[in-house]
């Protein structure tokens, strides 16, 4: 456990708040202490109020922020006697202690603070640690875990039984308070739930955080060794479109699927087995589900048998109030030791991920310590259900209309491919773009919106890209082929054979490429479609535009066959017709002078010699490629949808 306290850093706070944030961040950066916004922290301070007067209050981190990360904007302040007072009571339901808390903020609109805020008031320290280190839980969970601790330590950390988190955890630290010094303990160890450090220093808390659990890694790593898990390995792509889309049926929305470790095939099925015992943390139940699904030889049932055994995990609580969640596995373990995690968008996969492979690990010591004793599936149903992560739930805003959806856009560095992965990010989808020109590494390089540099000329190129997107992404919903050349200025008496095969091989047999390395994917897609980019030039061709023409009318035939083909597997092909889109790679200044000047017209007079006497843009092709993606036209097939502003010749 590395120690990444900085004296100088830390001199660069000017107040409490500052370096209770600092010693936070140090914390947060840890994915050994805290994952996605796991942990919490607090200082006690004062602060003057509306009348100048010094008053006890209490920074506690607040709900939503992610200690790694943040800053003193992470924190709301409570009135300490307030928050204090409520550890009086002998009894607080869950929403009166939310609403109390609420009600001792300093700022009324300020984020709610954490639930274990009444416990680090109650903890007679200026600064307060609490995380969910891996080392402890792990020792925690098996057999005979205080003895284990009690070797470890001896009396110098005290050891609490697992209570729920908020007011039963806050009654349970006001008992030990009133029993015991806590300044004799150089921390608590919640059984199944976490560590608490703490101390008048931001310093010597973070320290102590760092000390014990640093004690309990070098247990499990001097008794039983390191794990060692891998992400790489090579798995059918194909397949992993098959389960993805099994997993999204059982969801009820389309779902992204990550790589989590790859444990290896003799320990998959002792792994699934321990798993069983519980989650690492109580949290984990939130992210994960009490268990994942173990696919073995038959995914399909393998995942079926996921959902009846969580439908009996539900129907155990007897409570016929609750709503029970999607009966979907948030990650599976396959036969052959490879895992995968499934989530909503990639924020909630990507968490599902880290999540399993900190699971993992923690299998592996307990695999060889003996057996795993997780929390029992009544404490996990209780955070699972409980009311305040329900109340969390439905206070989250709709998914947008593509969320949980997979885009591939070919010839998407610029222009209307860049315009449609654009719009499709912004609507949800993860998006990974094709190209051949280096520049979509720069334009497309954020987790989700991928550029790729590919020759869509070259099939093998284009099959591994569709490899990479259902590796890393899970499978493939939505195509939209955009790649294209122009050139102008040929008669078909002055065209030369260069020109010609060239705008056949990327305007017409790159896109048979592309879709058919797309289709084996596709069939798993969750209302899967493919929009072809074609051009206002198959129904009103030009003069002096034979190749560009002639490629893109083959296209449209090429879409026209491929609806006959595919509707059977449920997959949309349809067409998009621009015209005049000037900003887009295919318009150089001389090409757009020379069109213009064949019509008789100035350039500006071309940009808008349609009947709305309107500039069409990338974005506005963009938004008719939408329509046929994001449920506006989901039973239209082989379709032609103009984006021109009215075309008297088309017309």
């Amino acid at each position: 456990m590395k120690n990444r306290w900085n004296e100088d850093e830390a001199a660069r706070a000017s107040n409490d708040l500052e370096l209770r944030a600092y010693s936070s961040r140090l914390i947060g950066k840890d994915p050994a202490l805290v994952l996605h916004g796991g942990g919490n922290t607090s200082v006690k301070s004062t602060e003057a109020d509306r009348f100048g007067a010094q008053r006890p209050v209490i920074w506690v981190k607040a709900s939503g922020f992610d200690l790694g990360t943040m800053g003193a904007e992470g924190f709301t302040a409570l009135d300490l006697a307030s928050v204090t007072r409520l550890a009086g009571l002998e009894h607080l339901s869950d929403p009166d202690m939310v609403n109390e808390v609420a009600r001792a903020r300093l700022d009324s609109n300020a984020a709610a603070a954490s639930i274990e805020a009444i416990v680090h008031a109650l903890i007679p320290f200026k600064f307060v640690d609490h995380s969910h280190a891996d080392a402890i839980l792990t020792i925690s969970n098996s057999p005979e875990g205080a003895a284990r601790f009690a070797e470890i330590y001896g009396d110098r950390v005290l050891v609490l039984p697992y209570v729920k988190p908020g007011f039963d955890l806050a009654l349970q630290f006001r008992q030990q308070i009133a029993e015991k010094d806590l300044s004799q303990y150089e921390a608590v160890i919640l059984e199944h739930h976490g560590i608490f450090t703490f101390s008048d220093s931001a310093r010597d808390s973070y320290n102590a955080m760092i000390k014990v659990v640093d004690e309990a890694e070098r247990y499990l790593l001097d008794n039983y060794g390191s794990p060692r898990f891998s992400r790489e390995g090579n798995e059918d792509a194909v397949e992993i479109a098959r389960i993805r889309r099994l997993v999204s049926e059982l969801a009820s929305f389309p779902v992204i699927s990550l790589k989590s470790a790859k444990v290896g095939q003799d320990k998959a099925k002792r792994y699934g087995t321990l798993l069983r015992g519980g989650t690492v943390t109580p949290e984990h139940v939130i992210h994960n589900k009490p268990f994942p699904a173990l696919l073995g030889d038959d995914p399909e049932a393998g995942l079926l048998s996921f959902r009846d055994d969580y439908r009996g995990y539900f129907d155990r609580a007897g409570n016929h109030s609750l709503q029970m969640l999607p009966p979907y596995p948030h990650w599976a373990i396959s036969s052959d030791g490879y895992t995968r995690s499934f989530g909503r968008d990639l924020k909630r996969a990507s968490i599902s991920s880290d999540v399993a492979e900190t699971s993992l690990k923690a299998m592996y010591y307990a695999d060889k310590m003996g057996g795993w004793q997780g929390l029992g599936e009544d404490d996990l149903r209780g955070l699972e259900y409980w009311e305040l992560e329900q109340a969390k739930l439905k206070r989250q805003p709709p998914p947008s209309e593509l969320t949980g959806k997979i885009a591939m856009v070919a010839g998407a560095a610029s222009g209307i491919g860049y315009a449609c992965a654009e719009l499709l990010a912004d609507k949800g989808a993860v998006v990974v773009g094709l190209d051949i020109s280096p520049s979509i590494l720069g334009s497309m390089n954020r987790p989700g919106f991928e550029g790729l540099v590919c020759d869509l000329t070259d099939e093998d190129s284009v099959a591994a890209a569709f490899r990479h997107t259902a590796e890393t992404y899970g499978g493939l919903d939505i195509l939209v082929t955009s790649a294209g050349i122009f050139r102008t200025g040929n008669t078909i008496e002055t065209l030369e054979d260069d020109n010609w095969d060239q705008s056949m091989a990327i305007n017409l047999s790159a896109h048979r490429k592309v879709l058919k390395q797309a289709i084996p994917f596709l069939r798993h897609g969750i209302e899967p479609a493919v929009v072809f980019i074609a051009s206002r030039n198959v129904t009103a061709p030009g003069a002096g535009a034979a190749a560009y023409s002639v490629s893109k009318a083959g296209l449209t035939q090429l879409m026209r066959v491929a609806a006959l083909e595919l509707a059977a597997d449920g997959i949309t092909v349809n067409a998009v017709h621009p015209d005049a889109v000037f900003d887009t790679g295919l318009w150089t200044e001389q090409a757009l002078a020379t069109s213009a000047a064949r019509y008789g017209l100035s350039v500006e007079e071309y940009k808008t010699r349609n009947l709305l006497k309107t500039e069409i843009t990338s974005r506005d092709v963009a938004r008719a490629v939408s329509a046929f993606v994001d449920g506006t036209l989901p039973k239209t097939t082989g379709a032609q949808l103009p984006v021109d502003g009215g075309n008297d010749r088309v017309i």
